[in-house]
């Protein structure tokens, strides 16, 4: 299923328009900091949730500190919750800027701490990249991933709710570019049909051996059946790990031959002696004759430049074109204070 984000710099999007287009999931812009809410939040929360659409919500991280991430929780929560009953969809904290130093990672944990303390909705972490394959991952357990890498897969990350897959999409209703996110394996429909596929199977092995055993056997005649079908690793390398998303014991190599135990959120539990491994489910193939993909290269992207409009921000604009503040300050010369001018053209990627 695929979906995209939006903010006040999208400006007015026709729903009703993208969503005969085939999109079906609008994550919204609330909140930036601890003073910043966005303008076209709440029309653009109640036009996406009469459209049709599953609706959530996302603030853009400036926490300095675990102090201020909960201050920054709590003003994200006095945004949205009149518009709770509104979303399908999880309440973000959009991080993809390290303002918190060494506190980085503590900083976030208090953000999500004092968001639990306010409200029971479903929350998820928003980060991009290198980013948060070097200063998040492995730090949010029990907080899904929207992750944004513009490439042909997710690199990095196997285990995700939402993939950001491109921030230059073209979407019928809005005229701006607008970012591209797709489902993944945690995504709950995703999750379910896995399940359902699961449950589909088992059934169908019960009523094989129905006519000659009880119910009870038929049961563990599947699951002894599952886990004697051979899989095939269909990557170059595959990684072995202690548990799902866990550390990395061990590699495969292309075409070798594994037990699957059982597939679950995206990850195959394979057999190991008497204990039980993980691997990324989606390297696996029933079929021995695979071949492994190549990856493919990808020309340096050109400079992008942008106009400056009134209500632009570094911060939004490193956001929107994935580049980040820092980047933007230093091609185009900015002061401290990252002072931009309505009508000038800069670099932002």
């Amino acid at each position: 299923m695929k979906g995209f984000d939006i903010y006040h710099g999208s400006g007015t999007v026709n729903f009703k328009k993208a969503y005969a287009a085939g999109y079906r999931i609008a994550m919204v812009k609330a909140t930036e900091g601890k003073t910043f809410k966005d303008p076209k939040f709440s029309a653009n929360v109640k036009a996406a949730k009469a459209a049709g659409f599953k609706v959530g919500a996302y603030h853009f991280a400036r926490f300095t500190s675990p102090a201020v991430a909960r201050q920054e929780a709590r003003y994200f929560y006095g945004a949205v919750k009149g518009y709770l009953k509104y979303m399908d969809e999880p309440l973000v904290l959009d991080l993809e800027v390290n303002h918190a130093g060494s506190r980085l990672v503590t900083s976030m944990q208090a953000f999500f701490d004092e968001l639990k303390k306010l409200t029971g909705h479903k929350l998820m972490l928003y980060s991009m990249g290198v980013f948060y394959l070097n200063n998040l991952k492995g730090h949010h357990p029990g907080i899904p991933l929207w992750y944004a890498r513009y490439a042909s897969k997710p690199i990095g990350v196997s285990s995700y709710y939402l993939w950001q897959k491109s921030q230059t999409g073209k979407v019928p209703g809005i005229s701006a570019y607008v970012d591209i996110n797709e489902t993944g394996p945690d995504y709950p429909s995703t999750v379910q049909a896995a399940v359902k596929k699961a449950e589909d199977a088992i059934t169908t092995a019960k009523k094989a051996v129905a006519a000659a055993t009880t119910a009870k056997k038929a049961a563990a005649a599947a699951k002894a059946a599952v886990k004697t079908t051979p899989y095939y690793v269909t990557a170059g390398k595959l990684n072995i790990r202690k548990s799902p998303g866990g550390d990395v014991i061990g590699q495969l190599n292309h075409g070798d031959r594994v037990q699957v135990l059982g597939i679950s959120a995206g990850w195959a539990k394979l057999k190991s002696g008497n204990k039980a491994v993980y691997v990324s489910a989606k390297y696996l193939s029933k079929s021995k004759t695979v071949t492994a993909k190549k990856p493919v290269k990808k020309a340096s992207p050109a400079h992008v430049y942008h106009t400056v409009k009134a209500g632009d921000t570094v911060g939004a604009l490193a956001k929107k074109y994935g580049s980040s503040i820092k980047q933007i300050k230093t091609w185009n010369k900015l002061d401290s204070k990252y002072t931009i001018y309505v009508g000038k053209k800069i670099r932002v990627k």
